[in-house]
């Protein structure tokens, strides 16, 4: 298959795939269609766009499309986690299996092949109940085949995340520890809703610890409110440097550095570009959770990606939350995510909006090891969309065209084709 004249890591190129592998990169027209096998002249797709699949680095499964059950009728973010919690109860291992199974469809029908879940340790249940589904997708996504008739795996990670905190009450950091014990990748932590600064800070040093003690990475949710009072991504990034875990720490959220001064804002910024903490900022959840306190003007309270940007540091993008108790709507579809950006923290020159995009399928990727290379000799793991560049998929959102699975360097030797419109 050639792909001619497509736009491609930032310019118009031409791209060859043969046997399941990148075999030439050229400026657009210099590659011309070479034979098949059967001598007849190669697939040649015209235009568009190629890049690598997203990462989806920012769900939580176990919550998703249970918010039909439990309407969040005050809007905030305190009321969906008290409805969680008493839909946390209920749980029903089928039943959450199917809810975040239906997700994950609708996450690689929009490109995504990789995930990375949070799951609320207060249920065990939900914890086994995703790692099994971990597992069990790395054999295929149930119900998805490849336009060859093979499976479309999909790499799922899990993350321990104690949605009401270690500290709060008894039991909670022992089913905490229980379920980073079962073989989640990562450790979570929430420091702004433990009861005190003080427990806050405690409750970073207990998952840096867990995580060191298991050789887990570190995932948290991170000062997800608007009250500048709360530092923690601050503790963060030291605690990443003083355990040397530079680039297996996220931090998720971090909208009260939306509030805080610019002078303070700076010195966290740099600090987390030198610690390698990525920050993984959620424009659909946050642009409408956070300011509920505020008269006018209120706050769009997403964290500042340009300055975080500007000093270094790593940015991701997730979609957070597909019809749960703190987000009613939502598709799965991450360029929604990167859209919403876009317009809520001001990044609509093209140089920002190209970064947003590349986001999805370059930094997003950066907790599963980094992105796939698009480069001679590398498998061919690509989509293909219907769109002349970066900033037409934001304007238009849509689906990918085609989904090209590479072969490894010891699979089968054919790449495969999924084109996800045509899958349920």
């Amino acid at each position: 298959m050639l792909f001619r004249d497509a736009w491609c890591d930032g310019a118009r190129r031409d791209l060859r795939v043969r046997d399941g592998r990148v075999a030439e990169v050229g400026p657009a027209g210099t590659l011309p269609p070479l034979p098949g096998e059967d001598g007849a002249p190669e697939p040649v797709i015209e235009g568009g766009l190629v890049c690598p699949p997203f990462a989806e680095p920012h769900v939580h499964l176990d919550a998703a499309l249970l918010a039909p059950r439990a309407p969040n009728r005050s809007g905030t973010l305190a009321e969906g986690i008290a409805n969680w919690a008493r839909l946390r109860e209920a749980l029903d291992p089928d039943d959450l299996r199917e809810r975040a199974l239906t997700v994950v469809r609708w996450l690689v029908g929009w490109g995504a092949t990789r995930i990375r879940t949070h799951v609320d340790t207060g249920s065990t249940l939900a914890v086994r109940t995703l790692l099994a589904l971990r597992s069990e997708l790395r054999a295929g996504v149930p119900g998805l085949r490849a336009a060859d008739g093979g499976p479309v795996p999909v790499e799922l990670q899990v993350v321990a995340f104690p949605q009401q905190g270690v500290l709060r009450a008894p039991g909670r950091r022992e089913a905490w520890e229980v379920a980073v014990a079962l073989g989640c990748d990562a450790v979570g932590a929430i420091p702004h809703f433990e009861r005190t600064a003080a427990e806050g800070a405690a409750s970073l040093r207990l998952a840096f610890d867990l995580a060191r003690r298991y050789g887990r990475a570190v995932d948290l949710h991170c000062d997800e409110t608007d009250d500048p009072a709360s530092r923690f991504l601050e503790q963060a990034a030291a605690l990443a440097l003083d355990h040397d875990l530079g680039g297996a720490v996220v931090a998720g959220h971090c909208t009260s550095l939306h509030s805080q001064p610019d002078a303070y804002a700076a010195k966290v910024t740099a600090l987390v570009a030198e610690a390698g903490v990525q920050v993984v900022t959620n424009p659909l959840d946050n642009i409408v959770l956070q300011g509920r306190f505020d008269g006018y003007p209120k706050r769009r309270g997403l964290t500042r990606v340009d300055a975080l940007w500007a000093a270094g540091a790593a940015v991701g993008i997730g979609h957070d939350s597909v019809m749960d108790p703190w987000y009613p709507l939502g598709t799965g579809n991450p360029v929604d995510a990167a859209a919403m950006l876009v317009h809520a923290a001001h990044l609509t020159g093209v140089d920002e909006m190209r970064r947003v995009f590349a986001t999805l399928c370059g930094a997003n990727h950066a907790p599963f090891g980094g992105p796939p290379r698009l480069a001679p000799g590398e498998p061919a793991t690509l989509l293909h969309f219907d769109a002349a560049d970066p900033v037409e998929v934001l304007r238009l959102r849509p689906r990918p065209t085609l989904y090209v699975r590479g072969s490894p360097v010891q699979g089968p030797p054919k790449g495969a084709w999924l084109a996800p419109h045509r899958v349920a």
